[in-house]
């Protein structure tokens, strides 16, 4: 492979050891913010048509998250210290871009640019990843297939022959880690944990856009005020439930497996597979709560109070997957804890401020019941 590319482009990639300090690049956060708009886009999808919107934002992130996920590992291995490889992060980010613009006509009108976007994409992520992992090869050919189906799925037909299609992308991907045995591949563990966490604290940020664009040319008002402080008040939640004790664990736990096919499992478990649902509740929490703004003080209609607790239920259970994978002490309270926040749900038929609030209520509650029975994660024995 080396032979076919351009002597500017192959290089002798040294691997960064776990105590060497691998900071986060501010290109990388430029990546991730591009990425998140991506993220918004499936926010307005739900909100448009919750049920059928959810369905086309499920298919379309399985696809997407891979690659995102995918960018993740490659800068944890070849990091965008050199201009060439800066140059190419940007082409990279303009696929990803041409991807967001066009997501919103992926299942409507249909449209060639988001394939020709996640062509880019995926092109440019397999040349640098082989760079590094010579063992990357067969992923790189599943990535070119998902790639296809998705060529096909938008030159075809509307309907069930493009649905079919997004998922069939999604399970060619996701299949992966089954029949690739992972070797070859190494994952600085405090880099890989971070840009995760990175990219669920801007997709919050998006939950507080949803905000802004809720309350745009309403008066400022109890109805407006509630609403926006209360979803406020449920983001801050979710971001102390993941980041106070969970990641800081996870770094912990990855950085102690010293077994590098043992590691990247874990990462894969517990940062791409759980993570699908981390990031899906929050552009879902979003979505309903653009719907609330506005309409604290009345009642909700029935798509928009699932949103609300369906959202930040499937977040929770994303976590319980993270701390499964490390493994992370309690794991199901945070299951009976989405399944609680689910039954809040009807609420929102009576009042929207009264179900935001019993969210907030019981996830406050729960929050501090955790930091009084548990220690701060230690890590693990090495593996």
């Amino acid at each position: 492979m080396t032979r076919l590319l351009p002597r500017w482009f192959v290089e002798h990639v040294n691997p960064v050891a776990d105590e060497d300090d691998l900071p986060v690049s501010t290109l990388e956060l430029f990546f991730d913010l591009i990425f998140v708009f991506t993220v918004a886009q499936f926010t307005a999808v739900i909100a448009y048509d919750p049920l059928i919107g959810l369905i086309q934002s499920v298919l379309m992130f399985g696809f997407l998250w891979w690659m995102y996920a995918g960018y993740s590992w490659l800068t944890n291995v070849i990091p965008p210290e050199r201009p060439a490889r800066r140059i190419l992060l940007l082409c990279a980010m303009a696929g990803w871009l041409v991807v967001a613009l066009t997501v919103p006509a992926a299942f409507e009108s249909g449209s060639v640019w988001i394939a020709v976007g996640m062509l880019v994409v995926v092109l440019v992520h397999g040349l640098m990843y082989l760079q590094a992992a010579r063992a990357f090869g067969p992923v790189f050919i599943a990535n070119l297939a998902a790639v296809a189906a998705v060529f096909a799925a938008e030159l075809g037909p509307e309907g069930a022959w493009r649905y079919s299609l997004w998922a069939l992308a999604a399970v060619i991907v996701w299949s992966v880690p089954i029949w690739h045995g992972q070797r070859g591949l190494n994952l600085h563990p405090a880099h890989i944990t971070e840009r995760h966490g990175l990219v669920v604290i801007v997709a919050l940020g998006e939950s507080v856009v949803a905000i802004g664009i809720g309350a745009r040319d309403l008066p400022v008002d109890a109805d407006l005020l509630l609403a926006a402080v209360l979803g406020l008040a449920i983001a801050a939640c979710m971001w102390w439930s993941l980041f106070v004790r969970d990641l800081p664990g996870t770094e912990h736990r990855l950085t102690a497996t010293t077994d590098a096919v043992k590691r990247v499992r874990k990462v894969l478990a517990g940062l791409s597979y759980a993570f699908i649902p981390v990031l899906l509740g929050i552009l879902v929490f979003a979505a309903g709560l653009k719907h609330a703004v506005g309409h604290a003080l009345s009642p909700l209609d029935v798509e928009s109070t699932w949103l609300l607790s369906g959202g930040v239920a499937a977040f929770l259970v994303g976590t319980a997957g993270l701390r499964l994978a490390m493994p992370l002490p309690r794991p199901w309270e945070r299951v009976v804890l989405a399944a609680v926040v689910l039954a809040l749900a009807p609420i929102g038929l009576v009042n929207t401020a009264l179900q935001l609030a019993a969210i907030t209520a019981v996830l406050v509650a729960a929050l501090a019941w955790e930091g009084r029975v548990s220690a701060a994660p230690r890590p693990a024995p090495s593996e």
